[in-house]
């Protein structure tokens, strides 16, 4: 997740948080259609976790390819 987009992904965690809270305070209903919103938010929220976290792995191994080159180039100078 870029830095500049972490406020926004902290405000779903608080917003889906408070949703659960007030869906499991309300009497017990036929009607799932809220769960069902709930799941959807939180599915949608983990596949951009996911995406966020295999960014930071594939930059992670750019950032550690870059410095085994710059070692390697050093060594042979």
């Amino acid at each position: 997740m870029e830095a500049d987009q972490l406020d926004v992904a902290m405000e779903l965690i608080a917003h889906h948080e408070r949703d659960v809270r007030a869906a499991l305070a309300a009497p017990s209903t036929a009607d799932h259609s809220a769960w069902l919103g709930l799941l959807a938010e939180q599915n949608a929220l983990l596949a951009h976790l996911k995406f966020a976290r295999s960014q930071a792995a594939e930059a992670l191994q750019r950032l550690k390819s870059n410095h085994d080159s710059v070692r390697a180039y050093r060594e042979t100078r």
